[in-house]
């Protein structure tokens, strides 16, 4: 079975570890402390959330074509035990693309991207951390023939296409922030990038966060 396919079980099987020791402590206290105690664990889940996220903005061109771009990408933690917490993360990326295609004349294409994300963190400090994450990316991408955009004639438009990958980013970050808001800034790597492509397997990101 390919190690790509292998990874939604592999992540699963960290959340079921590193929840664990949460769920054995909640256990025990239901069976102590009866019903009343169980409930109140239930009440204080919203404590044990913190939220972050980045925004993007960009704008980009050449004499052939304009690019703006604007994404975002918002994230829930849950600690788990203090140091380490697990949750989901998501991200929608919206382009506007103008430029010339290949029968002479200018177009407009309107490529959207996204993304979903499970990760883990873990504080060695109070403002160090590791970051592991897998992610499904699902990104629409133009056709170009040399720097013009491909007109499709049949379809009487700018040919797009979408390609999806499997993305594993293992890195560590820094994150200021007292209990409240703060920003953070991460470096990440990416295991599964692909040796054929002119991309870049490092990963930086810039996000703000609160109660991390």
């Amino acid at each position: 079975m390919s190690k790509i396919y292998l990874l939604p079980l592999w992540v699963a099987l960290i959340f079921f570890l590193a929840s664990a020791p949460a769920q054995a402590q909640k256990s025990k206290k239901r069976s102590s402390s009866g019903v009343s105690e169980y409930l109140d664990d239930k009440g204080n889940f919203a404590s044990h959330l913190w939220y972050g996220g980045n925004f993007n903005l960009g704008l980009s061109g050449n004499s052939y074509y304009n690019l703006f771009n604007i994404g975002i990408s918002p994230m829930v933690g849950y600690k788990i035990i203090d140091p380490l917490s697990v949750g989901p993360r998501v991200s929608l990326q919206y382009n506007y693309i103008k430029g010339y295609g290949t029968d002479g004349n200018i177009h407009k294409v309107h490529p959207i991207s996204y993304s979903l994300a499970v990760f883990t963190r873990f504080k060695f400090f109070r403002s160090i951390f590791a970051h592991l994450e897998y992610e499904y990316e699902n990104a629409e991408v133009p056709y170009f023939s040399g720097p013009y955009l491909f007109y499709d004639a049949t379809l009487a438009k700018i040919a797009t296409e979408r390609i999806s990958r499997d993305n594993l980013y293992i890195g560590a970050g820094y994150n200021a922030s007292n209990g409240g808001f703060g920003y953070e800034i991460l470096l990440l790597y990416n295991a599964l990038s692909s040796g054929s492509s002119l991309e870049l397997p490092f990963l930086l990101r810039f996000g703000i966060t609160y109660n991390f």
